[in-house]
């Protein structure tokens, strides 16, 4: 939603219109699979381990840290 709001102010600071369609004509897809790809399935004890291990505050929080260092150097 941050995205969509800083162009629309780029564009009303720019004199532009944007216009929209009243009807969805597309729909983003990217973060969903096909059902013919879905497991339902548990995942295996491994799996939940080592999703585990990454909620560990001592890892979790210097890696967070380091993910928001890197996003402000892009977007700022």
């Amino acid at each position: 939603m941050g995205q969509v709001r800083q162009l629309d102010e780029r564009m009303d600071a720019a004199g532009y219109l944007r216009l929209m369609p009243v009807e969805r004509y597309a729909q983003n897809m990217s973060n969903t699979l096909p059902a013919a790809l879905r497991s339902d399935s548990t995942p295996a004890k491994q799996n939940q381990r080592s999703n585990r291990l990454w909620e560990l505050p001592f890892l979790k929080k210097p890696l967070l840290a380091l993910y928001n260092a890197i996003f402000n150097l892009y977007y700022k």
